[in-house]
């Protein structure tokens, strides 16, 4: 009795593990972050993010989600030593990289020529599934726990290769985009509170927008006389400030336009509900204080 006990505990553990909910890929404030060096240009270091901000375009009946680029580009002498990865801006404004869109766990890219399936969630250990190098097997499938969750991991026979549910692969968004070589590095994916990197000893940093004017070594800063909740936001933000003296604050989107400005000496409020949902910068300036940004996140 006691060993049919136990058959039964494990067969419904097997189904508890085998129920796992699906998480789809982002449509919203998710950000893909690499660098690319380009020797042919004596030499090109490419820091740039791929993006996706909750706007939309309908093609071919279908609705997508719009994938932006944005890019710093660092020219070296052939024989200096790459640029470290830091904090960086833009080096001319955004541009439209392509669109996506998830249907029956199947995620498609819009190009210019055409829509290409570029993830199959649906996948089972021996299926192909797309990759930069055409098509890998499905070898495994385990979990990856990001941010409390778990999400659904498919291990290929390429070991530099996997897919993960709600993050893409351990190659960037697009597998045709990073393709794994010495020259091309997928650095990191953030989605608020979700961050994935495939090497945890490289930083995963910004890429802030052309005329990005803010303090950026203070961007995030945990200055604990100010408190900024909730982040995410959805109807109301909340500041607290705990010093002595007022201090102006001013409110930025991803763009760099100024989108809020007031004064806080204690406690303030901002509604929020009627912004777009994205990232921003809050800025707070004060005699004493300095410049002092946080990164928020309106949903």
């Amino acid at each position: 009795m006691k060993k049919l006990l136990i058959l039964i505990l494990l067969f419904f553990s097997s189904r508890c593990g085998y129920s796992q909910a699906y998480i789809p890929m982002p449509a919203d404030s998710a950000v893909w972050r690499y660098r690319l060096y380009d020797a042919d240009y004596q030499i090109q270091v490419i820091d740039g993010i791929l993006y996706v901000n909750g706007t939309d375009t309908e093609a071919h009946g279908n609705i997508y989600h719009k994938v932006f680029s944005r890019v710093h580009n660092s020219f070296i002498s052939i024989d200096s030593a790459l640029p470290p990865v830091t904090n960086v801006y833009a080096s001319y404004p955004d541009t439209y990289f392509g669109a996506v869109r998830e249907s029956g766990r199947k995620v498609f890219m819009l190009t210019i020529a055409a829509e290409e399936l570029i993830f199959d969630f649906n996948a089972a250990v021996g299926d192909s599934i797309p990759s930069s190098a055409g098509n890998d097997v499905v070898v495994a499938i385990d979990s990856i726990l990001l941010a409390g969750t778990y999400h659904r991991r498919f291990l290929t026979n390429d070991s530099t290769y996997s897919v993960i549910e709600g993050v893409g692969s351990t190659r960037g968004l697009i597998p045709p985009f990073i393709d794994g070589s010495p020259n091309e590095q997928f650095l990191c994916f953030t989605d608020a509170p979700v961050l994935y990197a495939p090497d945890t000893a490289i930083p995963c940093t910004e890429v802030y927008p052309i005329g990005y004017e803010l303090g950026v070594n203070n961007a995030g800063n945990e200055n604990p006389l100010i408190t900024v909740f909730p982040v995410p936001a959805y109807d109301m933000l909340h500041i607290i400030s705990s010093g002595s003296e007022t201090l102006c604050i001013a409110v930025f989107n991803s763009l760099g336009q100024q989108v809020w400005e007031g004064y806080i000496n204690g406690v303030a409020e901002i509604p929020v509900a009627a912004w777009a949902k994205g990232f921003y910068y809050v800025q707070f300036n004060g005699s004493k204080t300095g410049t002092v940004t946080k990164k928020l996140l309106v949903e």
